[in-house]
């Protein structure tokens, strides 16, 4: 494609310019159509009319048709009603009327132009070349004049005679064009006032959208704390929310990583400072003996939490970045808190348990990803319980909720709403990524998970799907 082409194709241009000359094309073809036909109706609808007019005349003036003993006509009054004649008199129209007789001498005629010998002729022609039994219409085309005319064979005591009715088409055309200039007046008048309204719609429409654009600008700038209020309800300001919501989160993340860089710089520079320092004096000689073997120990601690943080931080990477890589397949989660319970009851023995479950809950899952995830949820409940723990777990449709709930201590409220997110942790809590991994197992499976406090203690709700897809 030609580079100039390219560059100026109506996509490429601003919004607001796009509409304005769509507006422009479409009312520009809209005009010409209505421009080509509507001179077209116009001459139809009056040819129509004049028609009708012509044989109301007609049978108004057949009424008053009378001829002596020698077969003359005697004269015809104008019978046309007066709002006709006034109608007729603003456009400069009128009707003319011709009698023949049965071979075609003029018998009378009322005439507000002259006619051509030749015209009367042709004009017979037309109207004796019908039928004879019904009123007919005609037209007569001639180099000067066009005539259109109404006809019929009449009988007046056994004499017969015709009546032709005729007008000029010429002045057909020229109310035709008076009309066509007057309708093209107003239209280009409304065409212009519709682009002076398109050119403020234009700017009305794209004025909000430069607004997000500047803002995408500055929220790429890490510039989240300037506001964007629109005050609309149409699809721009639910583009307009959703934007907001959506720079809310990106803050929200955006702190959470400064918070994830800070806390994981703590969780690692602890057991390496332990492990140089221990090592540092084994090498020195300044641990000897039973110390030296007490140094070595805490060197092997500290070794061993350094690889459960780097060991966890792996693992919540997997879930986030590979979910689709699940081991899918069916699990029952009534027999695997069954197993959980025997398993870390030993944790706190204090605690007792309270399984509020039927006799089968199944779902599709990864068993291991989310018997991991509710082994961090209960370790954390565990931890906090006073005397008891009460998971409960019901199906409705075709999603499958779970709640597990001690009797602690409620979570501080400025925590609630940080509690899934790395390296959050309360006053006794290990490395804050528990909770974390469990969101994103739940996630992976299509699920969620909240927390609230409730009067007994804190309460965690997951909700799962029964089938994955």
């Amino acid at each position: 494609m030609n580079p100039m082409m390219n560059k100026f194709r109506l996509k490429n241009l601003p919004l607001s310019r796009q509409i304005l000359i769509l507006f422009m094309l479409l009312t520009s073809v809209l005009g010409i159509g209505v421009g080509i036909v509507y001179p077209f109706a116009v001459k139809h609808y009056l040819v129509n009319n004049t028609y009708a007019l012509l044989e109301e005349e007609f049978y108004t003036l057949s009424e008053h048709i009378a001829f002596n003993e020698h077969n003359e006509l005697l004269p015809v009054p104008a019978a046309a009603p007066y709002f006709l004649q006034l109608l007729l008199s603003r456009y400069e129209y009128s009707f003319d009327m011709i009698v023949f007789s049965a071979d075609g001498h003029v018998l009378g005629k009322r005439l507000t132009d002259n006619l051509s010998y030749e015209d009367t002729v042709d004009l017979f022609r037309g109207a004796s070349s019908f039928p004879r039994n019904r009123l007919q219409h005609g037209t007569l085309e001639r180099g000067g004049e066009d005539y259109l005319f109404v006809s019929k064979l009449m009988d007046y005591h056994g004499f017969p005679y015709y009546l032709v009715l005729f007008s000029k088409e010429r002045e057909l055309n020229q109310i035709n064009a008076l009309l066509t200039r007057q309708f093209m007046i107003i239209f280009i008048i409304l065409l212009l006032v519709s682009w002076l309204l398109a050119v403020w719609f234009s700017r009305y429409l794209s004025k909000p959208l430069r607004t997000l654009d500047e803002s995408c600008q500055k929220i790429a700038r890490r510039q989240f704390d300037i506001p964007l209020t629109m005050d609309r309800e149409d699809e721009i300001g639910q583009l307009a929310r959703s934007f907001e919501s959506m720079k809310s989160q990106l803050k929200e993340y955006d702190e959470s990583q400064r918070h994830f860089i800070q806390n994981i710089s703590h969780e690692l520079k602890t057991p390496i400072m332990a492990i140089q320092g221990y090592a540092h004096g084994l090498l020195e000689g300044v641990f000897k003996g039973p110390q030296a073997e007490k140094g070595l120990e805490i060197i092997m601690e500290e070794s061993k939490r350094l690889e459960k943080v780097v060991g966890q931080l792996l693992y919540l990477t997997k879930i986030e970045s590979v979910s689709q890589m699940m081991q899918m397949g069916r699990v029952d989660l009534a027999e695997m808190f069954s197993l959980l319970q025997q398993r870390l009851s030993v944790l706190n023995p204090a605690v007792n348990w309270e399984l509020r479950l039927p006799a089968a809950l199944v779902l599709e899952g990864d068993g291991e990803q989310l018997s991991t995830a509710f082994v961090n949820i209960l370790e954390n409940q565990l931890r906090y319980a006073n005397s008891r723990l009460t998971i409960t777990g019901t199906q409705t449709g075709d999603t499958v909720t779970v709640t597990i709930s001690n009797d602690g201590p409620p979570i501080e409220e400025a925590l609630l709403p940080h509690l899934f997110q790395r390296f959050r942790k309360g006053k006794s809590g290990k490395h804050g990524l528990g909770l974390a991994i469990a969101r994103a197992v739940f996630e992976a499976h299509g699920g969620s998970i909240s927390v609230r406090n409730e009067a007994d203690g804190p309460c965690f709700t997951v909700t799962l799907p029964v089938d994955r897809k």
